[in-house]
This record gives structure tokens, C-alpha cells and sequence, in this order.
């Protein structure tokens, strides 16, 4: 492209924003490794002339589209590209996953069932060179009790463990370097699994069930390390806040499509948790055939050659520095204040938010400028931040849709074994049955990303955010109703009728049979799942998005708590009425997840425009700051400052970025992503 080209749109720039008081989103070039975003789109802007704008561009140079333009240009929509090195972090998601799952299906044998006969391992020892087919693997002998208590401990804590490590990420230390520490700690964690299950240790069954129970915290840190910083990080490497028209390698016009790309990069994202969780297949049969032991080494060996990864690619990812302060430490200062006094009568009158916003703390209580009343030292959090967080855990009301969700997709584990217990099982073992839901989406995700996906697209069909999640909540709501049917046919054939789960015999219906609950909840977490995590990335603030992705992530231990709460009604002859029951429950919010968020996708967009124009105002706070830092240093004669100055005025350029149309304080205030965007989006709901 022209450097007059270049020039013209310059100028037209910076009159546009000195012209308006309105953030006009900058149609100005972007070459590779520039980001230009701004509050809204002018559409009045787009004109004839921009068919011209669009001819001249050239093979790395990128311009910012409307969503209205998108799907009125002419050029063929495609998802955007990262280098393939980028995609090398997966394999840390895909170690984690694969250490989760070897561990979590095998602790309910390893804990419930004895050794069997002539074992000292926990593995199945052949009698006269033949295995016995419906004998498992095991080694306690303690009993349903304990197993449930250290599985459903081991969802929650690694569900719940991220709201803390999140904090830590944003205070201490860069991402990166929180997957290395996950990695580290991972390792750990399965050598005090392997400890718990040698011979020796198996004979004193309460040494081995705290050593486990040890291994289990270390390994819910390793996950808490991981979860919720690598989508976030992965995402984020995706340069474009917006759709942009560039050429591509063929010399041809195309869109980009930011919500493609996101998708897609989330797709591989969920395609590498489940590739992890196919390898508990493999340590399924290892535990079987040779013991635990063998069991929880297959993932430390994985684990063990993931650092070098992590080193090879720090140098390449784009990995900011930890902000210092946590949104935490804020919501609490925030929540100590909003609790004083009377709170449950500001929640009925709706002033619960305004009480303590700092502005009328000083009115209302004579000047107060502090969080804690007796230390006016402690000082107090900034006005925005408390509707932020307000408007943020309100739109984050919509994770709550997923409680549900996981309770049909396999949260209530045991109910699905059980079912498989009361079926011909043909020599498969009891505990490797459910890898066919990560089969399932092993399978689909690339079915989805290479076919079905580009399909829609072409035909301009493509399903919205929306009705991707409820196909994905109904997929779910449907496995259940199998569930009861199969569960029906395992009553009505069984020769101990409505009460099969205590039977000597089963019911001459293969296991098999239960791969079609396995695969219709695969299926469904590549919609619904996919788009949760899309929804968490987009919904938060770059310094947020570790918490908000650790919330989301919550859900699935509020999950295994209604889980433990409705375990009692788990036995015959009930389990086609909770079968039943789960499916229309889940049949119901997805529903009324429709009804609620028709309209989500358009919310989201506002949601990019605003937060990147929050972004950009912090960025020229910074940049004012700095700017001022360096000011000062000059008034001292510091040679050292007249230098950084001279250097930077090397490295400006032409156009002008649109981080600096905002240059003062008071406008950087005005607007805010949650305030601006989410009063839409989640007040009106």
C-alpha cells in the first residue's frame, strides 16, 4: 500500500478524533503486529470509498470491518491463523488432562474393591494363564463411602483451587509461569500416588488411603495451576479485537473472522482436554493387567516432558507481566464495605452497589476515604471498580446454566457405573468404558472444524453463540433420556426386576449399549463447553480473565455438590425417575437459556467494543503517566530520560496509534467495558 495512501488515512484519523467526542473505531491500516481498536463502528464512515480502501490493501496489512459489512462484502469468510508453535501449549492442557482422568477413574476400584485374588499390585492376576473377564481391578476394600469422598474431593478442590491460583497469577508471576509450576507440582503428585499403591504400602489400606488423599490435594493444585490460565493465554495470542479484511497468500481479498478464530482455537483447546482424558483408556487396562503402580506412571512420564516445552516457547508467546493486584483483593475490600450495617435493606431497596462506591462514602460519612473505618491508611478501591465487578457477577449469572449442564454430562458418574454394573460387560473393564465420551469429541471437533463449521459458513448459516450452547445443553438433556431407557430395559430383564443394581446376575444387555450416553455427552460439550469458555474469554477485561475463567470453571464444583446432596436417592428402584428427572430439568434450562440470551451474540459484540476501548484508556493512562515520569526526570537534567525520549521519537509511527485519541484522565474514566456494555447484556436480564 501507498505511503500517501497510508498518509490520507492518517490525517483522516486524527481529525476524526479530534473532531468528535465519540470514540469512532479507526479504519486505519493495520500492518502485522498492530492492534487499532476503539469503542464502536461509525457505519455512517463506510461508503464507496471504502472499496477502494479495501483494493489497495496489501499480504499483511489488515482493516477493520463492521459486523453489517461483514456479511455484505463481497469476500470469502475465514478464520484467522496462529503460528503452530502457538498450539504447542496445548500439550500442557493435554498432560494435565490425562493426569486428571488416569487418576480420577481408577481412585473408585482402587479405594472400594479388595485385591484380587493372588494380587499384591491391585492388577488382575491370570489363574491357570487366563484372566478372569468380570473380574477389576482393585486394592482397599473400603468400602462406596471412601471412594466417593476422595473422587468428589478431588472434582471440587481442582474446580475450586483456581480462584485462588488466579490471584496469585495476577500478583506474582506470568502464566507461562504458572503451567511450569503446575507442571512441577504435577509430577509430584504422582509420585506420592505411586508411592501409595507399592505392595508394601497397599497391606496398611488406611497408610495408603492418606497417601492418596495427599496425592490428590497436590494434584487439584496442579490443576488449579493450569485450567484457568492456558485458554486465556492461547486466546489471547489472536491479535485482532474485531473482524479485519486483509489479502491473502493467493493475492485475494478475505474476512477474517474474530469469533471463527476464537472458536476454533477454543475447538482444539476442548480437543486436547480430551485427548488427555483418552489416555485414562490405556492406564484403565495398565491397572488391570500389571497394577496401579503402572497406572499413575504413564501421566508423570507425560507430565515430565512438558517443561522442556513450556522453555522452548517462552521466548515466543506474548506473555504480560502479572498487574500486581488482584480483583479479588478489590472484592473483598468492596464486599466489607457493601456488608456494613444494614445491608439486607439496601439489597431490598436496590442501593446494596451504590453504598459503597467511594463517591458516597465521602458524602454520606463525613469524608471517609478508607475500606477499614479504624485505618484511614488502608485507603479505598478506585469508583469504577464497583460497578465493574457488580455488572461482572451479574453476566456472570449465566455460568449457573452450566451447574445443570455437568450434572447430565456425566457429573453424576456413579449412576452411569452403576447402570454399567448391571450389564454384560464381556471382559471390558468397568472403569474404561466412559472414554468414549472424549472419543466422541476426538472424533466431532475435527468432523465439526473441517466440515460441518465451513458448511454453515459458506451457506451463511452459521449457528450463533446462542443456539450453539443450547443444542450442546439438549444433546445432554437427551443422553439422560437414553439413560433411562436403558435403565428401563435393565428392569425389565433383569432377573431381579426394579432392584438389578444388587443382583447376582445381569441382565443380558450389553455394556456397550451405554456409548450412546457416552457420545451424546461428547458431542454435546464441543457446543456447549466450547462456547462457555468463548463466553468467559470474551466477558472480561485482560486482567480479569483468569478469574472469570475461574469461575466459570466453579460450576463444576457447585456441580458435585448438588451431586453429593442427591446421592441418597441414587438406588433402586428409583434410577429411571432420576434418569428421567435429569433429562427434563436439563431439557427445561435449555430452554430458558434460549429464552434469556436470544439476543447474547449482539450483546457480545458490544461487550469487544467496549472492553477494547477500556483497554485502550488504561493503556493511555499508562502512557500519560509514563510520559509525565519522564517530564519530571527531564526538569532534573537526567540524561538518561533525554535519551528514552529520543528514542521513542525514532520509533513513531506515521499513522499514529489509537491508544493516545484519549490523552486525558477525566476521558479515560468515561467509559468502562461492564458499565457501558454489560448494563445491556446482563441488567436487562
Amino acid at each position: 500500500m501507498s505511503s500517501a495512501f497510508l498518509e490520507k488515512n492518517g490525517e483522516d484519523i486524527k481529525k476524526e478524533n479530534d473532531d468528535t467526542s465519540d470514540n469512532v473505531f479507526s479504519t486505519s491500516v493495520l500492518n502485522d503486529g498492530d492492534i487499532h481498536q476503539g469503542n464502536k463502528f461509525d457505519t455512517s464512515y463506510y461508503n464507496t470509498e471504502r472499496e477502494g480502501d479495501f483494493d489497495l490493501l496489501q499480504v499483511g496489512e489488515f482493516l477493520p470491518i463492521t459486523e453489517q459489512e461483514k456479511h455484505s462484502l463481497p469476500y470469502k469468510i475465514k478464520s484467522g491463523h496462529l503460528p503452530w508453535y502457538v498450539y504447542l501449549m496445548l500439550l500442557v492442557e493435554f498432560a494435565e488432562r490425562a493426569s486428571y482422568y488416569c487418576c480420577n477413574d481408577r481412585l473408585s476400584n482402587l479405594v472400594e474393591l479388595p485385591l484380587p485374588t493372588n494380587s499384591t499390585w491391585g492388577n488382575v492376576v491370570k489363574v491357570d494363564g487366563v484372566r478372569p473377564s468380570d473380574a477389576n481391578a482393585g486394592a482397599l476394600d473400603l468400602g462406596l463411602s471412601k471412594a466417593n469422598s476422595i473422587t468428589n474431593f478431588l472434582s471440587f478442590a481442582a474446580y475450586c483451587f483456581p480462584l485462588i491460583t488466579s490471584v496469585i497469577c495476577d500478583l506474582y508471576c506470568k502464566k507461562l509461569t504458572m503451567l511450569f509450576a503446575g507442571c512441577i507440582i504435577g509430577v509430584v503428585a504422582h509420585v506420592i500416588l505411586m508411592i501409595a499403591v507399592i505392595p508394601e504400602v497397599l497391606a496398611k489400606p488406611q497408610t495408603s488411603y492418606g497417601l492418596l488423599y495427599l496425592g490428590v490435594l497436590i494434584l487439584a493444585w496442579s490443576s488449579a495451576c493450569i485450567k484457568p490460565m492456558l485458554l486465556p493465554l492461547l486466546l489471547s495470542q489472536y491479535k485482532h479485537e474485531t473482524d479485519v479484511v486483509t489479502r491473502d497468500s493467493k493475492n485475494e481479498l478475505v474476512i477474517l473472522d474474530r469469533d471463527l478464530t476464537l472458536r476454533r482455537q477454543t475447538q482444539w483447546f476442548y480437543f486436547s482436554v480430551n485427548l488427555g482424558a483418552f489416555i485414562s483408556l490405556g492406564a484403565g487396562y495398565l491397572a488391570r493387567d500389571k497394577g496401579y503402580f503402572f497406572a499413575f506412571l504413564l501421566p508423570l512420564l507425560i507430565f515430565a516432558c512438558i517443561p522442556a516445552v513450556l522453555i522452548a516457547l517462552k521466548s515466543k508467546i506474548r506473555d504480560p507481566a502479572p498487574i500486581g493486584r488482584s480483583v479479588l483483593q478489590d472484592f473483598a475490600r468492596i464486599m466489607k464495605v457493601a456488608l456494613e450495617g444494614k445491608w439486607w435493606q439496601r439489597v431490598k431497596n436496590g442501593t446494596f452497589w451504590e453504598y459503597p462506591k467511594p463517591s458516597n462514602l465521602e458524602i454520606t460519612q463525613n469524608g471517609r476515604n478508607c475500606w477499614i473505618r479504624s485505618k484511614p491508611e488502608s485507603g479505598l478501591y478506585a469508583e469504577r471498580t464497583v460497578t465493574d465487578i457488580q455488572l461482572t457477577l451479574n453476566s456472570s449469572r449465566m455460568f449457573l446454566y452450566w451447574v445443570i449442564f455437568y450434572i447430565n454430562d456425566l457429573g453424576l458418574s456413579s449412576l452411569i457405573n452403576n447402570l454399567s454394573a448391571a450389564m454384560e460387560s464381556n471382559g471390558v473393564p468397568n472403569d474404561v468404558i466412559n472414554n468414549f465420551n472424549p472419543l466422541a469429541i476426538i472424533v466431532f471437533t475435527p468432523i465439526l472444524d473441517y466440515l460441518i463449521y465451513p458448511f454453515l459458513t459458506r451457506i451463511k448459516m452459521n449457528p450463533n453463540i446462542t443456539i450453539r450452547i443450547f443444542i450442546g445443553f439438549m444433546l445432554a438433556a437427551g443422553a439422560m433420556a437414553g439413560g433411562a431407557i436403558l435403565q428401563k430395559m435393565v428392569y425389565t430383564q433383569s432377573s431381579c426386576g426394579d432392584y438389578a443394581s444388587t443382583c447376582d446376575t445381569q441382565a443380558p444387555i450389553s455394556l456397550w449399549e451405554t456409548c450412546v450416553i457416552y457420545g451424546l455427552t461428547g458431542i454435546s460439550e464441543t457446543f456447549a463447553m466450547v462456547g462457555g469458555y468463548q463466553i468467559a474469554f470474551i466477558t472480561s477485561p485482560s486482567n480479569m480473565r483468569s478469574f472469570v475463567m475461574a469461575i466459570f470453571l466453579f460450576q463444576t464444583a457447585l456441580s458435585s455438590i448438588i451431586n453429593i446432596i442427591i446421592s441418597p436417592a441414587l438406588v433402586d428402584p428409583n434410577l429411571v425417575k432420576v434418569f428421567a428427572a435429569l433429562a427434563g430439568v436439563g431439557a427445561a434450562f435449555a430452554f430458558w437459556w434460549l429464552f434469556n440470551y436470544w439476543n447474547l451474540a449482539n450483546d457480545l459484540e458490544i461487550i469487544v467494543a467496549d472492553l477494547a476501548e477500556y483497554e485502550k484508556n488504561l493503556a493511555a493512562l499508562e502512557q500519560d503517566q509514563e510520559d509525565d515520569d519522564l517530564l519530571e526526570k527531564v526538569k532534573n537534567n537526567d540524561s538518561n530520560a533525554v535519551e528514552l525520549i529520543g528514542n521513542r521519537d525514532l520509533e513513531l509511527n506515521p499513522i499514529g496509534s489509537t491508544r493516545t485519541t484519549r490523552t486525558h484522565a477525566s476521558n479515560a474514566g468515561a467509559i468502562s467495558p461492564v458499565v457501558s456494555a454489560m448494563e445491556t447484556a446482563a441488567f436487562k436480564k
